[in-house]
């Protein structure tokens, strides 16, 4: 019996043929993810002046939120691609001349599958909630936090920390200006004008990374102030002068959708919920989330089954498959959630009806394979 159960080389030969596609599909799928959040990324670099490791947090946290997405469907171009090398190659025929059953052959990428399907539901219950809920609260922070616009050369700076800004020559690498004029209006009683000959923007480190925090000192000078109020007018000369000007994180409160909930809170508010609707949309979640999950374990039947027919490039078949596969997949899914949002079916059943019609497409693919 152990025997029997030990892995032999037919068995790491075939889950070699399927990992090396599906790694590279991984990777492809995440790289053409960041790729559309690139101009995302370089506003919050950019604009907003976020740190190098709070971009690092946010790339992890997409990549995180994109695995559900990537692993079912880069293992299955993994399958289609390697059943179908084979099968071009005529290695499938070979395996079948030395006694070899496809259900044989098919064992170990099964396992492989419930190995990925054991991993997204990990991911699908826990971390890609957790990962979710965390990055649209960072992304909330960070769009109201207000951007810290460069001041240019010899040029009206409106959007300093709410000052207007002027300075006849600015160092980029120093920070450092010559001739600055400043109009601060931020207490319409009482506007300040400033007038120095030198001065320096220092950065100040704060106890939040989106916040922002610089120390504006300027040097040989003097202020004008004039209170409406009271009519008066007052100046003040000065050697050196210095002016903190900070500007908070933005909140991240923000409604929290069922997709953001971990598991274990989002099973807790399923219970105790009294609107139905919102129960509905509670449990439809929690049996989303287990049916994506095991899709990769379905998608080896679908994957061996088209893999072993003949074309002339498994990886163009593979991809055309893929898409035939999965957008019907995801917008039948998206209707049977609609579906148990309204009430027409319990959860269980509507959200487990795409993964049944898969499952019959597996069957009559596997059963239909020519190798």
């Amino acid at each position: 019996m152990i025997s029997k159960l030990r892995p032999k080389k037919i068995d790491f030969y075939i889950l070699g043929e399927v990992l090396g596609p599906f790694v590279g599909g991984v990777l492809f799928f995440s790289f053409i993810f960041l790729m559309f959040q690139a101009l995302r990324l370089a506003e919050s670099f950019i604009v907003h002046g976020v740190p190098g490791p709070v971009l690092a947090k946010i790339t992890g946290l997409m990549l995180t939120t994109f695995l559900p997405i990537s692993l079912p469907v880069a293992f299955l171009i993994g399958v289609l691609v390697g059943f179908g090398r084979l099968s071009a190659d005529s290695e499938l025929v070979a395996m079948k001349a030395n006694g070899m059953s496809l259900k044989r052959l098919t064992t170990p990428v099964l396992l492989l599958g419930f190995l990925i399907a054991m991993l997204s539901l990990i991911l699908n219950l826990e971390w890609v909630p957790s990962g979710s809920r965390e990055l649209k609260r960072t992304m909330i922070r960070l769009t109201n936090t207000k951007a810290v616009s460069a001041i240019r050369e010899g040029t009206f700076t409106t959007g300093f920390f709410d000052l207007l800004v002027y300075a006849e020559k600015v160092d980029s690498k120093t920070n450092r200006m010559e001739r600055v004029f400043i109009f601060d209006e931020r207490d319409p009683k009482k506007p300040l004008t400033i007038i120095a000959k030198n001065g320096e923007i220092v950065p100040v480190k704060t106890e939040s990374d989106l916040g922002s925090t610089v120390a504006l000192r300027l040097y040989n000078g003097n202020i004008h102030s004039n209170e409406i109020t009271s009519a008066t007018y007052q100046k003040v000369d000065f050697e050196q002068y210095q002016l903190f000007l900070k500007v908070e994180a933005g909140e991240d409160t923000a409604t929290i959708k069922p997709n953001y909930i971990p598991y274990h809170d989002l099973r807790g508010m399923a219970q105790v919920e009294v609107d139905a609707r919102r129960k509905r949309e509670y449990l439809a979640e929690i049996w989303r989330r287990y049916a994506v999950a095991f899709a990769p374990f379905l998608f080896v039947l679908i994957g061996v089954g088209y893999g072993t027919v003949r074309t002339r490039s498994a990886r163009a078949g593979a991809m055309i498959i893929t898409i035939l596969v999965v957008f019907p997949y995801w917008f039948l899914q998206a209707a049977c959630t609609k579906v148990v949002y309204n009430g027409y079916l319990p959860a269980p059943i509507g959200m487990m009806i795409p993964n049944l019609i898969l499952l019959i497409v597996g069957i009559r693919a596997y059963r239909s394979a020519t190798w």
